[in-house]
This record gives C-alpha cells, sequence and structure tokens, in this order.
C-alpha cells in the first residue's frame, strides 16, 4: 500500500472506531503520547488515560456521523474537510461542520487529533431545540464532571475563547492579497517563507467555509485547474489578538 492510502486508511480507522463504540481500537490508533485538541481552543488530552477520559465523555455516549467533503493528504498530515453529525440522546441531532486535522507518526499511528470546529455554535444549535434539550445538556454536564473533574471541565470550557468573525473576514482577505500581508506560510508541507515568495500559489483560491477555533480561523479552498479539474486545500490561519501570525496550506498530494 503506498504512503498516501496508508495515511488515508489510519484517519479513515477513527470514524470507524467510533461507529463502532470500539474503544479499544479508536485508543489503538494513537501513538504513545498522543494528543486529541477537541475543540481547537479547548485544553488538550494527552496520554491514554486522559484520550479515555475523552472518549467516555464525549464518544460512548453519542453516535457519530462523519460526513467527508474532501480529503488532504498533506507531509505527514491528513486533513479532512467534513460535517460532523451527532446523534444525542432523546432524538437531538446537531450537524457540526469541522476541519480535523490528523498528524501522523507513522502511516499508521496518530501523534495528534486536531478538531476544528465552533464550540459557542454548537451549544446555540443545541439550545435551539427547545426544552428536549436541556436533559442531554445536563447530562454531559454531569459527564464532564464525573470522568475529567473540575480542572477537565474548565479546560473544556476554554473553547469557548476564540476567534470570531472579524478574524475570518482577515482570514479570507488575505487570499485576496496574500502579499498585503508580512505573515510567513507554509505551503504544501515546505518551509515557511514570506507570502510574497508564493505569491502564484496563494492566488486564484475561492474560500469557502470558514470556521473560527481557539487562535485559528480554517478555510475550505478551491481552485480550477487548466484540465477543469477542481483543486482542494484548507488553510489554518493563527492569530495573535487581531494580527495574522502565520498561514499553514494543506494540499493535497
Amino acid at each position: 500500500m503506498e504512503i498516501r492510502e496508508a495515511m488515508l486508511a489510519t484517519a479513515e480507522k477513527s470514524p470507524t472506531a467510533v461507529a463502532d463504540h470500539d474503544r479499544t481500537a479508536w485508543l489503538a490508533l494513537f501513538d504513545d503520547g498522543g494528543l486529541v485538541n477537541d475543540p481547537v481552543g479547548s485544553a488538550p488530552h494527552r496520554g491514554s488515560e486522559e484520550l479515555g477520559a475523552f472518549y467516555d465523555t464525549f464518544i460512548a455516549p453519542n453516535t457519530v456521523v462523519f460526513h467527508p467533503e474532501h480529503d488532504i493528504v498533506c507531509g505527514d498530515t491528513v486533513v479532512r474537510d467534513l460535517t460532523l453529525e451527532i446523534q444525542m440522546a432523546d432524538g437531538v441531532t446537531l450537524l457540526v461542520p469541522a476541519h480535523l486535522r490528523y498528524v501522523l507518526a507513522s502511516p499508521s499511528r496518530i501523534a495528534g487529533l486536531y478538531a476544528h470546529w465552533e464550540l459557542p455554535s454548537m451549544v446555540g444549535q443545541m439550545l435551539g431545540k427547545g426544552a428536549g434539550a436541556l436533559p442531554v445538556s445536563g447530562r454531559l454536564s454531569l459527564r464532564l464532571l464525573k470522568n475529567q473533574g473540575l480542572a477537565g471541565s474548565l479546560g473544556f470550557a476554554r473553547g469557548f475563547v476564540r476567534t470570531g468573525a472579524a478574524h475570518k473576514r482577515i482570514a479570507a482577505a488575505f487570499f485576496d492579497d496574500p502579499v498585503a500581508s508580512d505573515a510567513p506560510v507554509t505551503y504544501d508541507a515546505a518551509p515557511a517563507v514570506p507570502s510574497s515568495t508564493l505569491r502564484d500559489e496563494l492566488i486564484g483560491w475561492h474560500v469557502g467555509k470558514a470556521i473560527a477555533a481557539g487562535d485559528y480561523v480554517t478555510l475550505s479552498l478551491t481552485r480550477g485547474r487548466p484540465s477543469g479539474e477542481t483543486e482542494h486545500a484548507v488553510a489554518m490561519c493563527r492569530f495573535t489578538h487581531r494580527t495574522l501570525t502565520d498561514v499553514t496550506v494543506y494540499v493535497d498530494a
């Protein structure tokens, strides 16, 4: 099996184990000291004990269906552009747009899983379900406290602190005029260089889905090729306050 296919297969094993509610198989995907940051901006979970607590809190009680739109393999990373369908108890179903970034320690083991999705938007969607969502929310809070304690619950709540609409506009504008910014750019797993050096690679992208999580805005990008095919990428734009500090563009190999 080629490396690209092996990396994609490893990333796909995660939703398979989630769908099967196979805790052992899911944990076995991660390298020693493997990390999950879900959502980005919350406190990460590292190592088998913390990953087990994460599984018991967020995966075990729910049915999670992955609806992938595009998968990108770039360097040691697989990025999945997708929507998560989370079927909770009492008939509450949430649709969560996401970018999932799998950094691989090897083609068969995951070093880090970073889930970019908007926690405030998901909570707002849940509250919009009305009174039926209240018991679901209460049970989630109890599971958090039981499995991760007060510190873990507060760590999860850090996911509410994130970039916002203004940062999304700045990130999208970068691809209209990349030379106007001095943010360094990592493109297609190459070393970071000034954006002006990559002008030809950075122009022509159409910005689609935008997600604000933690210090990041992530963007779905598409661009037409001379052959008539569509090229796909995902950009991860990191901010310090209102300043765009660096951009990483994952382009499919």
